[in-house]
Formats: C-alpha cells, sequence, structure tokens
C-alpha cells in the first residue's frame, strides 16, 4: 500500500514537470508520509510552496508589461488623489482634533501602505473564491496536501501594487521630514508591529467575509463587502466622537489600520495599544481560520 502511494506521488510530480507548473512541484516534492499518520507540511514547505506561487505571477505579469504598467499608475494616481484632496482640505484649516497636513500625510501614506500591502498579497485570492466554489475547482484545492486556507489565501500575488506601496512610504518619510520627527527605535518598532498587525486584521476580516460564499454559492462581488468599511480608516479615529469611536476601535478595528501605526511613529500612542494590535489581529485570524474549516464542513461539493 505505501508503495502504490509512492507510485501514485511519482506520477503526479512527473505529470508536473510536464506541465512546467511551479507550484505543483512544490506541492508534490515532499518525502512520504509514513501510514496511518496526518501529513502536515513544514513552514519551509509552506514557504516553498509560496514561493513557487510568486514565481508563477511574476512570470505572467513579465508577459504583460504594459497592462503592469497601466494598473501600477493607476495605484499609484489613487495615492496622489489622496494626498491632493488633504493638502487642499487643510490649505483652509490649521488642525482637526490635533491632526495637521503633516501629520495627515503620515496616515494617508499609513493607510495606502497597509491597503497596498494586503491587496499585494490577498486581493485577486478574495475575488477567485467564489469562482473556486462555482465551477467545482474547490474540490481540487481541498484534495491539496496543504492547509486549504492557506492555498487560496496565496496562490495569486498582485503586483501592481508594489509602486503604490513604495509611493505610500515615500508620502510617510516626506511627512515625517515636515515634521522634523526623531522617533526612536521602540516607537519605529511599534510602527512596524502595528502596519503587520493591520494587514493581518484586514486580511481576517476580508477573508471571513468571502467564506460566507461556502454557505451561500455565487455572490458576485463579494470580495468587496469589507473594503468601504476599512476605507473609513482613512480619517483619523479622533475625529470620530460618541458610541462610533469605541466600535470602531474595539469591535470593527479600524482605528489598527492607519490610526494607531501613524500615532506610533508620531510618538503619541500608548504601549498597551499595540500590545492590543497584535492580539486583536492574532484573534481575528484565528477566529478566519475555525470559520473557514466550520463552513468547509456544510461546503456542498460541486461535483455532488
Amino acid at each position: 500500500m505505501r508503495r502504490a502511494g509512492q507510485r501514485d506521488r511519482r506520477i503526479a510530480l512527473a505529470d508536473a514537470r510536464a506541465r512546467g507548473d511551479g507550484l505543483d512541484r512544490a506541492l508534490w516534492l515532499r518525502r512520504a508520509p509514513e501510514p496511518p499518520g496526518v501529513y502536515r507540511p513544514s513552514l519551509g514547505q509552506y514557504l516553498r510552496i509560496w514561493r513557487a506561487a510568486a514565481a508563477s505571477c511574476l512570470a505572467r505579469e513579465l508577459e504583460y508589461r504594459g497592462h503592469f504598467a497601466l494598473l501600477a499608475a493607476s495605484n499609484v494616481a489613487w495615492l496622489a488623489l489622496s494626498v491632493c484632496l488633504v493638502v487642499f482640505l487643510f490649505s483652509n484649516i490649521r488642525a482637526v482634533a490635533g491632526w495637521d497636513l503633516d501629520r495627515m500625510l503620515i496616515l494617508v501614506g499609513t493607510y495606502q501602505l497597509v491597503s497596498g500591502v494586503t491587496n499585494l498579497l490577498f486581493e485577486t485570492n478574495m475575488g477567485k473564491l467564489s469562482e473556486y466554489v462555482n465551477k467545482g475547482e474547490l474540490d481540487f484545492i481541498l484534495l491539496k496536501p496543504v492547509d486549504s486556507q492557506f492555498l487560496v489565501s496565496t496562490r495569486f500575488l498582485t503586483l501592481n501594487q508594489v509602486p503604490s506601496i513604495l509611493a505610500a512610504l515615500a508620502t510617510v518619510a516626506a511627512g515625517w521630514v515636515r515634521l522634523g520627527l526623531q522617533p526612536s527605535a521602540l516607537a519605529v518598532l511599534g510602527y512596524v508591529l502595528l502596519v503587520a498587525s493591520a494587514v493581518v486584521a484586514f486580511y481576517a476580516l476580508w477573508f471571513g467575509t468571502v467564506t460566507f460564499v461556502l454557505w451561500t454559492g455565487r455572490i458576485d462581488n463579494i470580495q468587496y463587502l469589507i473594503i468601504p468599511v476599512m476605507d473609513i480608516a482613512r480619517v483619523p479615529i479622533d475625529v470620530v466622537r460618541g458610541i462610533a469611536r469605541p466600535l470602531l476601535t474595539f469591535v470593527v478595528p479600524v482605528a489598527l489600520i492607519a490610526t494607531f501605526p501613524s500615532k506610533a511613529l508620531l510618538g503619541l500612542l500608548e504601549p498597551w495599544y499595540v500590545l492590543y494590535g497584535v492580539v486583536i489581529a492574532a484573534a481575528l485570524l484565528w477566529l478566519s481560520h475555525r470559520f473557514w474549516h466550520y463552513s468547509l464542513r456544510h461546503y456542498s461539493s460541486a461535483s455532488s
């Protein structure tokens, strides 16, 4: 029985080599598990799968350079328009709730940084899940010897987001220079941790919404449901009053997307908020994973 399983893997690997599919090679190039144990890929094997997927996406983008350049320019233009809007608004007022033009540049750049990294890693994948379900392709993904959430979330990269990420960093740097900031190493570390936590939290909420397609079948544009909520992060949370402020801080952590990282870099954030950001991101990621596997138990295969 073990010999037959090894033969099947050799056949699958030969097929993958014949197709030149780097991702399939990464999925199948592994040591045969010892029955009756359950195979669990290592972190190194997950990284190998991700690198194979990234290489495939890069090769595809290089085939259509004009299309890549057009989308990249469009993404940078949206950031430029956001900056122009902020400059226009603060040409008539000095500050709003303690946020002046220079601080708003840091916030706008931070929002675009979080949004750009999240879109780079997950945007295409979020739009593909509905297609996987309705075309029956999810059935084949579930047969792969890796975690299915990892595979449906990381198969594609939206590489045209890279220029907008660089532009976002330049915007943050512009606000930093204009303010004459000299943040401590702890402030920079807090900023990096909160940006990473914001990306994880954004992904978890996004993935949780698109997972509903397993329950409902086809929902057009389900991947865009969470975007308007996250767009609220373009506005500093200090501007919000009443019950909406704790709601957007602790229930739907919109404040984590841009306000908290920006205030950490400015030296205005209490240290416990950094810990809160890391914890809430980890909790949301865990919940999205549990909800995904719970939904799979109620998923009706397209081939059934």
